[in-house]
C-alpha cells in the first residue's frame, strides 16, 4: 500500500522540525523552498496531505497552492500562516485549500485535522490492502499523469520492485503496464484530434513524446491510420451527420 506521506513546506526550519517531531507516525518531506517544492510536484506524486506556509519567498503558499492543485486534485492542502486575515483565508479557499490552521498553532489541533482529512480520503477511496486496490489506485494515477507516470516512479511510490509490480499488473489487469498506458495516451490523443485545433506537434508534446514522429508511428501502428487521417475521417462522420 501506498504510505500515508506528508509534505511540510516552510521557510522555517524551526517550524519544520517541530512539525516532524510531532507527526512522527508519518513520513515527512520537507522543504524549505518554494520553489524545489513545486519542481517535486510537476512530477507523478502519491501524496496525501500538504501543510503549507502562506509567507513564503519567491512563489508564495497561495501561488504554490494552485500549482499543486492543478497537477493533482487529489491531495489535502492545510494552510498555515501567522497572518490569519481575511482576505487570506478566502483566498485559500478559492484556491480549493481544504483546510486552514493559524500560527503558532496547537499540535493536537493539527494532528487532529490531519487525521480527519485522511480518514476522509479512506472512507472516499475505500482504499484497501489487496491486489485488485493497488491497481485500481495505479490505474488512476496513470490516468492522471499519462504524460509521465513511469513504472519506475510509481514502483518506488508504492515501495515495490518495477518487476514485481509490471508481473502483478499483467497478471490483475491483462494488458501490460505499457500497453495501459498506452491506451490511456492513444484515447487522450484521439479526443485532441476530435475536439481541438492543436496540431500534431502539439499535441505528441502534450502527451509527452520527445518528438512528433515518434507519436505519428506509434498512433498510426495502433489506429491503422495517421493522426492527421483520423482528424480528416471524425470531421467527415460529423458533417454528415449534420
Amino acid at each position: 500500500m501506498i504510505s500515508d506521506r506528508i509534505v511540510v513546506i516552510d521557510d522555517d526550519p524551526r517550524v519544520i522540525k517541530s512539525i516532524k517531531l510531532v507527526l512522527r507516525k508519518y513520513e515527512i518531506k520537507e522543504f524549505l523552498d518554494s520553489e524545489k517544492a513545486l519542481a517535486f510536484f510537476k512530477k507523478p506524486r502519491d501524496i496525501k496531505i500538504v501543510l503549507l506556509d502562506v509567507m513564503m519567498p519567491g512563489i508564495d503558499g497561495l501561488s504554490l497552492l494552485s500549482e499543486i492543485k492543478r497537477y493533482n486534485k487529489d491531495i489535502s492542502v492545510i494552510i498555515m500562516t501567522g497572518y490569519g486575515t481575511k482576505e487570506i483565508i478566502l483566498d485559500a479557499l478559492r484556491s480549493h485549500a481544504d483546510d486552514f490552521i493559524e500560527k503558532p498553532f496547537n499540535f493536537e489541533d493539527l494532528i487532529e485535522r490531519i487525521d480527519r482529512l485522511l480518514q476522509e480520503k479512506r472512507y472516499s477511496f475505500k482504499e484497501r490492502e489487496d491486489d485488485k486496490g493497488k491497481i485500481d489506485k495505479i490505474k488512476s494515477f496513470i490516468r492522471r499523469n499519462y504524460q509521465q507516470a513511469t513504472l519506475d516512479i510509481i514502483a518506488e511510490e508504492m515501495c515495490m520492485s518495477s518487476k514485481y509490480l509490471s508481473r502483478m499488473f499483467k497478471r490483475k489487469n491483462g494488458d501490460s503496464f505499457r500497453d495501459f498506458k498506452l491506451k490511456i495516451k492513444i484515447a487522450e490523443a484521439k479526443a485532441m484530434l476530435k475536439d481541438t485545433s492543436f496540431n500534431v506537434s502539439e499535441i505528441a508534446l502534450k502527451l509527452g513524446y520527445k518528438n512528433p514522429e515518434s507519436f505519428m508511428r506509434i498512433f498510426k501502428r495502433i489506429t491503422n491510420c495517421t493522426p492527421l487521417e483520423y482528424r480528416a475521417k471524425i470531421r467527415a462522420e460529423e458533417h454528415n451527420s449534420s
